[in-house]
């Protein structure tokens, strides 16, 4: 009996490392229009993450990455919506197995969102790709045009994230992230909030909305927002989270190293 008792602490001493393991994750808003693919394996590299969730590839980029990316990242899934846009896509490069992988046509807006299934250590996590309404800014639009489209862009965002909010359980892990177009204290990101999901890179950043992951060429001076975002529920902790910039795209890659809280029992 001893021996049995010794076997079970042992066993669940190991299980209870490996749900601890740091698990990366990271979102890119690749532009559409980007034909810097030197500077996006850059960018993965610096970042070095677990799973990347990509906003706006393209079959020509996809093709790219998959190629590129398969010794590291083998589980590779694209999706997309009629090809009316040619920022419509998503993608998935995956150090894990992927299952589920499943596109949401929009209820308003354009571009939809997807989602698929991952499991870290042995726990199911159900993870959630978005891309919400862009704001529609013309090169070199004043500040205060922008802001009166990011304004805009509200009332479609709130359609959005109510179908994203269908599709999440809180009570389940699960990570929501990507180009939200929109900043913390507008209603996707305070939707989440409001339903118990971790703003990651606040979490773990002081003055974080001071830290723009999105720059566009505004007149007198450039606009620069945070607009992208790693949400998880309480099921996580975050324990770092970090901006890579490089050229090429007018979005940063967004990293968080995030680390599944135990279970009780």
């Amino acid at each position: 009996m001893k021996t049995l008792a010794f076997l079970i602490v042992i066993f669940a001493s190991l299980a209870s490392e490996i749900m601890a393991k740091p698990f990366r994750i990271a979102t890119y808003n690749l532009n559409w229009g980007n034909r810097r693919g030197d500077q996006v394996l850059d960018a993965i590299s610096k970042a070095k993450p677990d799973l990347v969730c990509f906003q706006e590839s393209t079959q020509q980029s996809e093709r790219f990455l998959q190629d590129k990316l398969a010794e590291d990242f083998p589980h590779f899934a694209s999706v997309g919506h009629q090809g009316r846009y040619a920022a419509e896509r998503f993608s998935f490069a995956s150090k894990l197995p992927l299952s589920d992988v499943r596109f949401i046509p929009p209820s308003a807006g354009l571009f939809g969102f997807c989602t698929a299934n991952i499991v870290v250590g042995d726990v199911p996590v159900q993870i959630i790709n978005v891309h919400l309404t862009p704001v529609v800014l013309k090169r070199g639009d004043r500040v205060a045009a922008a802001m009166l489209a990011l304004s805009d862009a509200e009332a479609k965002h709130e359609v959005e994230i109510a179908a994203i909010s269908t599709v999440l359980d809180p009570t389940r892990p699960s990570i929501v992230l990507g180009d939200f177009n929109s900043i913390s204290t507008f209603v996707a990101p305070r939707t989440l909030t409001n339903m118990g999901l971790v703003d990651s890179f606040a979490a773990v950043t002081t003055d974080a909305d001071a830290k723009p992951t999105w720059t566009w060429p505004t007149r007198p001076l450039p606009i620069s927002l945070r607009i992208d975002y790693i949400f998880h529920t309480k099921h996580f902790s975050t324990i770092a989270s970090s901006i890579v910039q490089r050229e090429g795209s007018d979005h940063s890659l967004v990293v968080s190293e995030l680390s599944l809280r135990p279970t009780d029992g």
